[in-house]
């Protein structure tokens, strides 16, 4: 990676709540001084806003806000964050709305690759350094961007894969992704089936939860009815395996494998029990202090290194509190300043 900013221990933010544009906004000023006189801290001079777009509001994406004050934290900088309920024309309307409201950098956790190319496109244009919190490989995007957090969501899927044929009898499975025309879930898919080609695991159900675990429950529940002989259920992130693991003991469901992906707190309470074996972990919080980093780095002067991989591996009960050790989910520190 680009060389790390210095991050200091001491923080103060300023939080609330405002309006921009009918979104929800919340705004935190990130410095070693007094809340009063953070945004005057830090680097010296007037304080520089950094927008954030997320696309919803979930824990995953409120730890990604969090890796993001922590990557800016000890610098002179405001964070105004807005989300886009995983709606792809709201998410373009937030990033505009951030570039004229004078945005002097950019992360953006994106929805779909669409419409986060309009708003990357109107940013490069005006030379406002973009960091994406997460990119799953080339594409449209990497011209109009000054660095990605790179999660190899093909070596994701095929992690899955991979675990499922050591640890579980081969048969029919019920996918459940995320937010197909993001990448993010294409690129599992296309992981995941490369690994089980020729396995004797079959994939009978393959639909969109859109990151909701009511969403992603019902598609567990008609998957479940149309194929009473599925014994697996692979879900593309936390925020829809925790309703999926709750469905599952609320029905008494000890004969289903389920895997899901990435880290929440609910779902390390649920990692362990008969309704969750193991999740493609990485961390939510890493992705956005990645891509905060690459954006005060290019403001700083320096030269952000494009492509940063974001760690991942599969995560059961065994290796849990290793991996977290290494790297944390979140950094709560900053949750209740930043209003999420």
């Amino acid at each position: 990676m680009a060389k790390d900013p210095v991050l200091l221990s001491r923080r103060s933010l300023l939080g609330g709540l405002g309006a921009l544009g009918g979104i929800a906004l919340a705004t935190a000023a990130c410095g070693s001084g007094s809340a009063a006189g953070a945004a005057g801290t830090g680097a010296g001079g007037a304080s520089k806003t950094i927008g954030l777009s997320l696309n919803g509001v979930v824990d995953y994406t409120k730890y990604v806000a969090e890796g993001v004050a922590m990557g800016l934290d000890g610098g002179n900088y405001q964070i105004k964050v807005v989300q886009a309920n995983f709606d792809g024309p709201t998410e373009l309307r937030n990033i505009e709305s951030l570039l004229s409201q004078g945005a002097a950098g950019v992360v953006i956790n994106p929805n779909t690759i669409e419409t986060t190319l309009n708003g990357v496109r109107e940013a490069k244009s005006s030379d406002i350094p973009v960091g994406l919190a997460l990119w799953a490989g080339p594409g449209p995007l990497d011209p109009y961007v000054s660095g990605v957090a790179h999660l190899d969501s093909v070596k994701g899927g095929t992690l899955v894969g991979d675990w499922l044929k050591a640890n579980v009898k081969p048969g029919k499975v019920i996918v459940v992704q995320g937010v197909v025309g993001q990448g993010f879930s294409e690129r599992i898919d296309e992981g995941l089936d490369a690994s089980l080609k020729g396995s004797g695991f079959e994939v009978v159900v393959r639909e969109q939860g859109m990151f909701d675990r009511n969403t992603a429950v019902g598609v567990v529940e008609r998957g479940l009815q149309a194929h009473p002989d599925a014994k697996i259920v692979v879900s593309y992130a936390a925020t829809m395996g925790d309703g999926i693991a709750a469905y599952l003991k609320q029905n008494n469901v000890t004969d289903v494998t389920h895997v899901t992906s990435d880290a929440d707190e609910e779902m390390l309470t649920w990692l362990g029990t008969p309704f969750l074996r193991a999740s493609r972990f990485y961390s939510a919080a890493e992705t956005g202090l990645i891509a905060a980093k690459i954006v005060r780095t290019a403001l700083e002067g320096g030269s952000p290194q494009f492509q940063n991989a974001v760690f991942q591996d599969i995560m059961t009960a065994e290796n849990k509190d290793a991996i977290l050790a290494q790297h944390p989910i979140r950094y709560p520190q900053f949750a209740s300043k930043l209003a999420l």
